[in-house]
């Protein structure tokens, strides 16, 4: 009875630090990997946007729906007044001024947008990010990406899965070691 309580303190502890270590390393990565994921796609979006943005105003309009379903991304196009040109999913007449969306607002400041919102349009959350189209230096509207952020989810859920299951590989070989140290510890204390 003594020699199994011994062996069952000292596991005990192991299996405490494993699950410890396990623990900590959730709090701190599982943030860090999401902001990390969501900017990866928000640089992607804007790499996209800075392309769309170089072609001419006009022929941008006429490929609106053509360039979602090649990106599998809404497309939005908006004059510089904020009223929307085309969308890729939405009927542009029926559609809300948008010059005081955040993401249209940021890339009017600073020449690049992102928001991360909800979108009244199409009733669900979505990361957008907005580049202005200039031609010769003249300001002409608004190219606006944006993608669900169901879609973000489901490449965060697909990283988290394999982060969850490395740990797993990590703690069952951990654990079954501090099952033998605990052993040996446990009949070196009972001698």
């Amino acid at each position: 009875m003594m020699k199994d309580l011994r062996f069952l303190k000292v596991f005990a502890s192991y299996l405490i630090l494993v699950l410890l270590a396990i623990a900590v390393l959730d709090f701190f990565l599982t943030p860090k990997i999401r902001d990390i994921i969501t900017k990866s796609i928000e640089d992607e979006m804007i790499g996209i946007a800075k392309t769309i943005a170089l072609m001419p105003g006009e022929s941008i309009e006429g490929k609106v729906p053509e360039i979602a379903k090649q990106l599998n991304m809404r497309a939005t196009l908006i004059d510089t007044s904020g009223g929307v040109i085309t969308d890729s999913q939405a009927d542009a007449r029926k559609m809300e001024n948008h010059l005081n969306r955040p993401e249209i607002e940021q890339a009017r400041a600073e020449g690049q947008g992102k928001a991360t919102r909800f979108s009244t349009t199409l009733q669900e959350s979505m990361l957008y990010v907005a580049l202005p189209i200039r031609e010769k230096d003249e300001m002409k509207g608004y190219i606006r990406l944006a993608q669900p952020m169901g879609k973000v989810r489901e490449s965060l859920d697909h990283l988290y899965q394999a982060l969850y299951l490395t740990m797993y590989v990590i703690a069952i070989p951990s654990l079954l070691l501090a099952f033998v140290f605990s052993r040996r510890i446990g009949s070196r204390l009972n001698r």
